[in-house]
């Protein structure tokens, strides 16, 4: 039997998955995520899954993780071509390549999707895992982070999450991360043997990862650094007292983390980051920022942004109950016998044309048979076809709650239903 490639999920209806995860889970949160971001001004963007290598290669930084060993790779004759590992470098290509930057000055989007890492598979971190996210790409103003940090935590508690916490952070502007790079070298240099052997190799190509690093060691060195946000330029550090003095405004809790940095190279300013204990070593629900260089990166002129993305899986996983199954007005048409079968199709096509729920058995089982799965579907009402039926003209509708039958004209089912249901 072929299985499905590890690091990968199905995600079945609530019938049959037996998993904390389930298809109803996921609709509810894509519903209730679709209505929060309308209601913010937010409008939805779909981006292809296959991008350029290069597209990323500029936009998360060559010395990422993800670039260096993360990324699915696909050659054909001379195109390199990736699964996407993030949204947001899609969103700016697409707002670039379609000239939205020249016909609007400011826009909003959300996306929803799967992203691809390969990566060693865990609770929480997938090979195929999914997205949804926002990009707000126009504004450097500190108020568009007080909304869109705000929004993260609107539609966690629509979705009903809680036990949730915002960690906050500022990078500052690319001459502020330089400096704090330096600093960081320098704190360091004397700890080298103290860190794993991936952040030994960080501490050369990208020192921003030694912050976040989940191994024991590291963080216990890293939480001895002590540090500060001396290296943030003025213009920096104005702009992080408004979203601190807007989100105490608006009474949203958070925590300053000195050491949250984010590990795509494309991140400026505010970056946050929410985590969630029951999601254990890999804690992050979900995380965003600004980017302002990355439009200028990628062949725009300069201009602020800003997004952040949940993963949907551990949404899931976190969410604190599941979807209660609605009441599903079902009627379920039993056949017994060709003819009967015969009749209850085009029954069943009108059924469906008056917009009505129904199903029907198709594989010939007994009268029995099909009861029960009709009561494990959950039915409101049977319609049951058989030969005497066939021959009167009527069909025998059972109401499943009460256990009544009665014998119905055929003319008369569409009316008959209707008053009931």
């Amino acid at each position: 039997m072929i299985k499905r490639v590890r690091g990968t999920q199905d995600i079945l209806p609530f019938d049959y998955q037996q998993a904390v995860q389930d298809s109803s889970s996921w609709q509810e949160i894509e519903e209730k995520a679709r209505r929060v971001f309308s209601l913010y001004g937010y409008q939805e963007i779909r981006t292809p899954i296959l991008e350029e290598a290069s597209l990323f290669n500029r936009s998360l930084g060559e010395t990422s993780e993800i670039i260096q060993k993360q990324m699915f790779e696909l050659r054909h004759e001379k195109d390199k071509l990736v699964l996407r590992p993030e949204g947001t470098a899609g969103v700016v290509r697409a707002y670039l390549e379609n000239n939205l930057d020249k016909k609007k000055p400011f826009v909003k989007f959300y996306y929803f999707g799967p992203m691809f890492r390969a990566e060693r598979p865990q609770k929480g971190r997938l090979r195929q895992f999914h997205h949804l996210g926002i990009e707000a790409i126009g504004s450097l103003s500190p108020q568009l982070d007080i909304e869109v940090i705000s929004l993260s935590d609107r539609l966690l508690r629509e979705i009903g999450i809680s036990r949730y916490k915002i960690y906050l952070n500022s990078l500052g502007c690319s001459g502020d991360k330089a400096k704090l790079a330096r600093q960081l070298h320098r704190r360091l240099k004397n700890k080298l043997s103290q860190l794993c052997p991936d952040c030994q190799n960080r501490y050369l190509r990208n020192i921003f990862r030694i912050l976040d690093c989940k191994h024991p060691n590291c963080q216990d060195v890293v939480s001895k650094l002590d540090l500060k946000q001396e290296y943030l330029c003025p213009d920096c550090q104005a702009h992080f007292q408004k979203v601190i003095k807007g989100l105490k405004y608006i009474n949203l809790s958070y925590q300053l983390s000195p050491t949250l940095v984010r590990g795509l190279d494309y991140y400026t300013r505010t970056v946050f980051e929410i985590r969630h204990s029951g999601l254990g070593a890999q804690d992050a629900l979900g995380a965003g920022g600004r980017y302002d260089n990355l439009i200028e990166q990628l062949g725009g002129r300069a201009q602020g942004a800003i997004g952040f993305a949940f993963g949907v899986e551990r949404l899931s996983l976190v969410m604190s109950k599941k979807p209660e199954q609605k009441p599903r007005k079902l009627i379920y048409m039993i056949t017994l016998g060709e003819n009967a079968q015969e009749k209850g199709a085009y029954l069943l096509h009108i059924l469906r044309a008056n917009n009505l729920f129904a199903e029907m058995d198709y594989t010939q089982r007994s009268l029995k048979a099909q009861m029960r799965q009709a009561n494990i579907l959950g039915a409101g009402f049977c319609i049951i076809i058989g030969d005497d039926e066939l021959a009167k003209g009527v069909v025998s509708l059972k109401d499943m709650a009460s256990g009544a039958q009665e014998e119905v004209k055929q003319s008369d089912l569409i009316k008959e239903l209707r008053s009931k249901l």
